[in-house]
C-alpha cells in the first residue's frame, strides 16, 4: 500500500509569518515610540501631584498660621489700647475680662511688669487650677519680649482635660514705644482643632500639626491628640524633627501615612510656631488624573497596532504567493528537476531573487559536474596525508625523520622535489634539513639556507606563516634562482606550525605548470603540520632525555633517599617555641603546614593571616615545614616574610650539613660551630638542635607569640616534628 504525502499548505504559513514580521515590527516601534511618551507622562504626573499637595499643604499651612496671627494681632491691640501700661488696674482687669468673653480660646490672662512679675491675672479656671502663667514659659523669653518680638511658648497638656495648651505673649509698650511689660495669654488648641478638621485636602484626604518633638497637636480625630500620640516613625514628620524646611517650602514624599496606607504627603513648615502641617492624599486618589491619561494614551496605542495588523495581514497576503512559487520551484529542483528555471514574476525584489535563483542552479549544475573527481582527488589527498602521519609518528630521531618524509611525501604526491627547512636558534636563516633526490643531497652537502624574510618563497612562508604559492616560477620575478631545480614550473611553500610557533617550512614542487590548486594547499598544509608536530616531538624527546641525564648525572636521587630513610628512622624531629619555653613535640600539624608541605610554597593559614607556614627544601626536596604565629594576631609584612624565607634558606644548608656530617662522623660531637657566617642556626651538626635552635632564634628574630618546624616528605606518611 502507497501513501502519499500531503503537499503543505505553504501559503497560509508564508502568509502568516509575514504578518507576524510586520506585527513585530510595527510592535516594536509603537513600543519604542511609547515608553518615551509613558516616561514623559510619569514625569509631568509626577510634577502635577507634587504641585498640587505642596499648593494644598501651603493653604492649610496658612490657615493655621492665620489662626496664631489672630490672636497675636488680638493680643496685641488689647496691650496698644489706651495706653494700656498707664491705665489704671480697674480699666487693665476691665480690658482683660473683655477680652478673656471675646476669645474662647484663651483660659487665662495675666499682665507682667518690666521684670516679669504678675500684676494682673484673669482666668475661666479657679484661683486652684489656674496657676502661675510665668511657670509654663521657657528661655529668655522676656528679653524677647523687650526688642519687641512676639513669643509663643512650647505646647503643655492640662493634667485635668488632657488638653494641649500654649502661651502666647506680646510686649506692652508705651506711646514712645518702651517696654513695659507683657500681656500673656494661655490658649487652648482644641479650638485649633475644628479648624485642621475642616481642611479639605482632597475627597478622601487628611490634615494634621506637629511639633518639632514629633507630638501630634491637631487631627480631624481628636482622641489621638489626646491621647497624646506621637508620630515621630512616620518617615516625612522624622525629617521636619531632623531638619525642617524653610517656611513656605513644602516638602513631598511617597510613603506609608499615619493611618498606615500609601499616600502622598507634604509638609510645610510654619516657622512660629515651630510646627509643620502635614497633609496626605491617598495614592489611589492622587494619581486617579494620571492613570486615566495613560490609560487612554495605551488605548489608542492598541487602535494604532490593530489597524497595522489589518494592513499587515493583507500585505503577507500579496507578497507571499510569489515567494511561494519560488519555492515550489526550489524544492522541484531539490528533487532532481535541475533542468526547471524559476518564473520572473512579482515585485521586482522577487524578480531580482528568481534571477540570482535561476544563476545560481545554473552554477550548481557545473559545480556538480567536477565534483566527485575533485572529491576523489581530494580523498586520495587525506590518505596520502594519513599516510605520512602514521610514517612520522613511529620516528622520535630528527635525523631519520625527516629524509623518511621528504621521500614519501615526493613519492605518494608524485612530485619533482621535497625539501624541509627548519629555522636556526637565531631565527635569521632557514637551513634546509632535508632534500629529496641528487638535488637535495647537493644542497645539503653544502649546507643550504635560505634568509627569513621576504626575498625568498621559503623566507616569506616562516615570516608570515601562510602558505605561499607560484605557479609558474619560470617567470615570477621573486623566484630564487637554483640551479640544482632547473625543471620547476609549479612551487607551494608550507609553514611548518607547531601550535602557535612556525619552526621551518616544506618547500613542494612540480615540474607541470598551475600543479597546485586551493584544495591542494589545504592537504599539503595538513602534512605539513603533521610533520611539525613530529619534529616537535622529537626534539622535546631529546631534550627530555638530555635534561634527564644532566640531572642524573649533577644530583641523582641520593639526598633524597637519604633524606627519606632519616626521617623514617627519626620520627620525633620537631620543636615548639611559645616565648617561654622550646619543647620536643610531634603532634602539632596545622592546615598551613599540610599546604606549605605538598605545594613547597610558603602558606598562610586558612582565615588567620597571622599564621604562616615555610617549607624546608633540600635539593628542591621538601623534607619539613616551619610554622610561625604572630603573638597580636597581625598580618604578616613583605619584610618579615623575606626575614622568614632568609633563615629557612640558611636551616637548609644546615641541615643538608648535619645530614651528612651524620653519613660520615656518626660518632663526632653533635653540636660543632660550622662559621659565624651562617650565625647561631649553623652552629650545631645536629639536626634536633639546630631545629631547636631555628625555632628559638626565628621566633626571637621575628618576635613570634608560637613557631612550629615539621620535617616530612610528601611521598611517606612519617612526619617528624618537633615543638
Amino acid at each position: 500500500m502507497s501513501m502519499q504525502k500531503e503537499k503543505p499548505k505553504m501559503t497560509r504559513s508564508l502568509a502568516r509569518t509575514l504578518s507576524l514580521a510586520f506585527l513585530g515590527l510595527t510592535g516594536a516601534a509603537l513600543i519604542i515610540a511609547y515608553i518615551p511618551q509613558l516616561y514623559l507622562f510619569i514625569q509631568q504626573g509626577n510634577r502635577a501631584i507634587t504641585s498640587e499637595q505642596q499648593s494644598i499643604a501651603q493653604e492649610a499651612a496658612n490657615t493655621v498660621a492665620e489662626f496664631f496671627l489672630v490672636k497675636f494681632d488680638v493680643l496685641e491691640t488689647t496691650a496698644r489700647l489706651g495706653d494700656f501700661a498707664l491705665a489704671s488696674r480697674q480699666d487693665q482687669e476691665k480690658n482683660l475680662a473683655s477680652l478673656l468673653g471675646l476669645q474662647p480660646a484663651f483660659r487665662q490672662l495675666a499682665f507682667l511688669d518690666t521684670r516679669g512679675q504678675e500684676q494682673i491675672k484673669t482666668s475661666r479656671l479657679s484661683q486652684v487650677a489656674s496657676g502661675n502663667l510665668v511657670d509654663r514659659v521657657e528661655g529668655d523669653w522676656l528679653s524677647q519680649l523687650k526688642q519687641g518680638d512676639r513669643y509663643i511658648s512650647p505646647i503643655y497638656v492640662d493634667d485635668l482635660t488632657s488638653e494641649p495648651l500654649v502661651i502666647l505673649a506680646v510686649p506692652v509698650q508705651d506711646i514712645f514705644g518702651d517696654f513695659q511689660g507683657a500681656l500673656l495669654a494661655e490658649m487652648s488648641l482644641k479650638f485649633m482643632w475644628d479648624l485642621v478638621g475642616r481642611l479639605k485636602v482632597g475627597e478622601t484626604g487628611q490634615a494634621y500639626v506637629v511639633d518639632k518633638q514629633g507630638n501630634l497637636i491637631a487631627i480631624g480625630d481628636t482622641s489621638r491628640v489626646l491621647r497624646g500620640e506621637n508620630v515621630r516613625q512616620l518617615s516625612l514628620v522624622a525629617q521636619f524633627m531632623a531638619d525642617p524646611a524653610p517656611v513656605d517650602k513644602g516638602v513631598t514624599r511617597w510613603l506609608r501615612g499615619i493611618d498606615g496606607s500609601n499616600v502622598v504627603a507634604t509638609y510645610v513648615a510654619l516657622g512660629v510656631p515651630d510646627w509643620a502641617v502635614v497633609t496626605e492624599l491617598p495614592v489611589q486618589e492622587a494619581t486617579a488624573p494620571f492613570v486615566g491619561s495613560v490609560l487612554a494614551s495605551f488605548i489608542m496605542t492598541l487602535a494604532i497596532a490593530a489597524i497595522v495588523a489589518s494592513v499587515a495581514a493583507y500585505a503577507a497576503r500579496r507578497l507571499a504567493m510569489p515567494l511561494l512559487n519560488l519555492t515550489a520551484t526550489a524544492g522541484r529542483i531539490s528533487g532532481g528537476e535541475m533542468h526547471l528555471q524559476a518564473p520572473l514574476e512579482g515585485p521586482t525584489e522577487v524578480v531580482d531573487l528568481a534571477q540570482a535563483f535561476n544563476r545560481m542552479t545554473a552554477q550548481l549544475r557545473e559545480t556538480l559536474a567536477g565534483l566527485e573527481q575533485r572529491v576523489a582527488e581530494r580523498t586520495q589527498g587525506l590518505l596520502t596525508a594519513a599516510e605520512v602521519s602514521s610514517a612520522t609518528t613511529a620516528v622520535l630521531s630528527i635525523e631519520q625523520l625527516l629524509p623518511q618524509v621528504v621521500e614519501l611525501v615526493r613519492e605518494r604526491f608524485k612530485l619533482y622535489y621535497v625539501g624541509l627547512f627548519l629555522t636556526d636558534e637565531a631565527g635569521e636563516f632557514a637551513v634546509l634539513r632535508a632534500g629529496s633526490g641528487e638535488a637535495g643531497q647537493a644542497m645539503l652537502a653544502r649546507r643550504h639556507q635560505l634568509p627569513i624574510g621576504s626575498s625568498s618563497m621559503v623566507g616569506r612562508c616562516i615570516l608570515t606563516g601562510h602558505a605561499d604559492i607560484q605557479l609558474d616560477v619560470g617567470e615570477a620575478a621573486v623566484r630564487f634562482s637554483n640551479p640544482d631545480l632547473p625543471d620547476t614550473r609549479s612551487e607551494l611553500a608550507l609553514p611548518l606550525r607547531a601550535g602557535n610557533q612556525v619552526i621551518g617550512a616544506m618547500t613542494v614542487q612540480s615540474e607541470r605548470e598551475a600543479y597546485f590548486s586551493q584544495e591542494d594547499i589545504s592537504v599539503m598544509q595538513t602534512v605539513a603540520d603533521q610533520v611539525a608536530n613530529a619534529v616537535r616531538n622529537a626534539r622535546l624527546f631529546q631534550q627530555a632525555q638530555a635534561s634527564l641525564d644532566a640531572e642524573r648525572r649533577a644530583y641523582g636521587e641520593l639526598s633524597s633517599d637519604a633524606w627519606r630513610s632519616l626521617l623514617r628512622l627519626s620520627t620525633e624531629l620537631g620543636f615548639v617555641s611559645d616565648g617561654h619555653k622550646t619543647v620536643k613535640r610531634a603532634d602539632v600539624w596545622r592546615s598551613e603546614m599540610e599546604t606549605a608541605l605538598h605545594t613547597g610554597q610558603a602558606a598562610f593559614g586558612q582565615g588567620d593571616v597571622s599564621a604562616l607556614a615555610m617549607p624546608i627544601k633540600v635539593r628542591e626536596q621538601v623534607i619539613g615545614v616551619i610554622d610561625g604565629r604572630k603573638p597580636d594576631g597581625s598580618v604578616w609584612t613583605s619584610e618579615e616574610v623575606d626575614l622568614l624565607a632568609a633563615l629557612t634558606d640558611q636551616l637548609n644548608v644546615a641541615l643538608e650539613s648535619a645530614r651528612l656530617y651524620l653519613e660520615t662522623q656518626r660518632a663526632a660531637a653533635r653540636e660543632r660551630t660550622i662559621g659565624e657566617a651562617t650565625g647561631r642556626i649553623r652552629e650545631s651538626l645536629d639536626i634536633e638542635a639546630v631545629l631547636k635552635t631555628t625555632a628559638n632564634e626565628i621566633r626571637q628574630a621575628l618576635d613570634l607569640d608560637t613557631l612550629v618546624i615539621r620535617l616530612a616528605t610528601p611521598e611517606t606518611d612519617d612526619v617528624s616534628s618537633l615543638a
